[in-house]
């Protein structure tokens, strides 16, 4: 169903994301609404799609429905091809969850070579040519994260939509982000073909005027209202998206980029956290929010365009560090705090001291 909220957003479809077979992607958030929407367009357009959930049942459950789907649904041509979902169960508010997972996952999508050439879906007796290179970590898609619900403290004993929305995907991409660069060095890679995507939001714009990033105080304050929490989060999102563009990638020459996005209001069943936030008003927001907003399956086009499409291929500096409202979305249009490269680098600092103060790690970056 598309919502009032939809009516008049472009539209990127799962048919138009191009034949993806070959490629790999992991998705946090992904056993539920938006991110179990992502990972079925990707894995319909023949990607391997591991999708991050917090319990087993969930997880197995949303990657069974969407394999089954996908089986049903394929011939084996390049417009269906047979892509496939595996699940990973993580915390996001456990840090050295998050730096295992990401080691492991550092390990399991290492780049191979195949050295015999195994027939592929569709293509018959062609196979692959013997030694090409397999594996590598195309798409980050960093979905998950807490709604606009009561605030709470993670494993580690921080504000949970600070922890959970910002600081476990810094620690995530960070550490992800070698084995990315070696994805793009593949034979036949050009730049545009590894992207990491940020699930931000309009709400952005709602972030309190005063805030500065320098120091666990502010942004460990749980104090504030849940909406202001959110939206903060959600600014921290823009902000790591350009910074790691800034420090990182464009010195690199551009080659992988960065993106952040809004998926549109979306009814994904987080809503129902504004009860506990708020609520009589918040039960009233939710019955609203099931008849206005758009469905999960149009609230993926966003991150699925910002992280497949070809026009962004062509010209990836052009959209590298960018943030997306919307598919084939103008450019420039975040708040004058998205912008704030002072914010963005003391976000990032910050970031680093806590992973160190917390799991010891250093960040390279």
């Amino acid at each position: 169903m598309t919502g009032l909220t939809g009516m008049f957003s472009n539209r990127y479809h799962f048919d138009e994301i191009p034949d993806s077979r070959g490629k790999t992607a992991i998705v946090t958030g992904g056993t539920s609404g938006i991110g179990a929407s992502i990972a079925a367009g990707l894995a319909t357009a023949g990607a391997k799609v591991y999708i991050v959930g917090a319990t087993e049942e969930h997880a197995k459950g949303t990657a069974d429905s969407i394999n089954e789907k996908i089986q049903q649904n394929s011939t084996g041509s390049p417009k269906f091809p047979s892509g496939k979902v595996l699940y990973k169960i993580l915390d996001l508010g456990d840090l050295k969850a998050v730096e295992a997972f990401g080691q492991e996952m550092l390990e399991e999508c290492k780049i191979t070579t195949d050295e015999q050439g195994v027939p592929e879906m569709g293509l018959g007796s062609k196979g692959r040519p013997a030694g090409e290179q397999l594996g590598g970590l195309h798409y980050l898609i960093c979905n998950a994260g807490i709604g606009v619900a009561a605030p709470g403290l993670t494993k580690d004993g921080l504000a949970n939509h600070w922890a959970v929305n910002h600081l476990s995907h810094f620690l995530l991409a960070t550490t992800l982000l070698p084995l990315m660069q070696k994805t793009r060095e593949m034979p036949k890679s050009v730049d545009g073909d590894v992207r990491i995507v940020m699930q931000s939001s309009e709400l952005h714009r709602s972030s309190p005027f005063k805030v500065e990033f320098k120091n666990e105080e502010e942004v460990n304050d749980n104090s504030r209202d849940p909406n202001i929490l959110y939206s903060r989060s959600k600014l921290m999102m823009i902000l790591f998206a350009k910074e790691l563009a800034r420090r990182v990638l464009t010195p690199a020459g551009d080659h992988i980029l960065s993106i952040a996005v809004h998926p549109g209001a979306v009814a994904t069943g987080q809503e129902a956290g504004l009860s506990e936030a708020y609520g009589l008003l918040g039960d009233a927001i939710y019955a609203v929010s099931r008849v206005a907003f758009m469905s999960p399956d149009q609230g993926s086009e966003s991150a699925l365009w910002a992280a497949t499409s070809p026009k962004i291929a062509q010209e990836p500096h052009k959209y590298q560090g960018a943030y997306l409202r919307q598919p084939d979305d103008s450019l420039g249009t975040e708040s004058n705090q998205a912008k704030d490269e002072t914010l963005a680098h003391n976000l990032w600092e910050l970031s680093k001291r806590v992973i160190k103060e917390k799991i010891g790690k250093e960040v390279p970056y």
